[in-house]
């Protein structure tokens, strides 16, 4: 009678120390939250290398050198290794914990403990063994909330490590193509600077043929300079754009 009154008490104790499974709670979304045309978005998958589209070279070996060498990447790598391995620990206590031992022994006693006896005859070896197990009865859950909560841990770490890969690859890429923008204006500037340069040559020697005016010159002059002016601030957005 006590071992059948035994069985569903055990049970009853292991249900209500186990406790509920974990649910992400619902947050209740703002009335007047303005939400965008859902046709702009497509529920296909997103691409991961987006970048190999462009089918840049550079860009492509850029994102590659980011990802290998990024310290920050680095950092998150090592933490997201840190939980996997806290994870496979926290699994081992879910079976028996098992260690052996063994040794072994070499004595020699002394002429004088046993007189007339040879000295290979003194010797002797001794040999010890032993097994032990311990195991946990999870009847309260510890364990498997442990593995649960470590679980977790571990794939918020790969959450967080992905996040990141996608920051600094989105960061690289617009950096990038920043940096060529920057650099199509130069080349337009300096195109334009050139022509500009003809035009005024063209209207001094007009001048000089007396049929222009100085005020033509000074404005074709004044428009050259204002383009050449612009010039060394691409420059300087090129460099710094090329140096992040």
């Amino acid at each position: 009678m006590r071992k059948l009154l035994l069985v569903p008490l055990v049970s009853l104790l292991t249900a209500c120390a186990v406790g509920p499974d974990y649910r992400t709670p619902e947050l209740p979304a703002p009335e007047a939250l303005v939400r965008a045309d859902e046709a702009l978005y497509s529920a296909d998958p997103v691409e991961a290398e987006f970048w190999q589209r462009f089918q840049d070279p550079l860009l492509t070996q850029l994102v590659e050198d980011a990802l290998a060498a990024n310290h920050d990447l680095r950092i998150g790598l090592a933490r997201y290794d840190r939980s996997r391995a806290l994870l496979r620990e926290s699994r081992h206590d879910l079976a028996p914990t098992v260690t052996a031992e063994g040794g072994v022994a070499n004595q020699r006693l002394s002429a004088d403990q046993m007189p007339g006896v040879a000295r290979a005859d003194r010797d002797s070896d001794s040999f010890d063994a032993g097994v032990s197990a311990f195991w946990e009865l999870d009847l309260f859950g510890r364990v498997r909330r442990s593995v649960e909560a470590q679980r977790a841990d571990a794939e918020a770490s790969a959450a967080d490590l992905r996040a990141l890969q996608v920051v600094v690859v989105a960061e690289l890429v617009d950096t990038y193509f920043r940096l060529r923008g920057l650099q199509e204006q130069l080349r337009v500037a300096q195109a334009n600077a050139d022509n500009q340069r003809e035009s005024l040559a063209l209207v001094d020697a007009r001048l000089e043929a007396g049929r222009g005016t100085e005020f033509d010159s000074v404005r074709a002059r004044a428009q050259v300079e204002s383009t050449l002016s612009r010039l060394p601030a691409l420059e300087g957005e090129i460099a710094a754009a090329t140096h992040r």
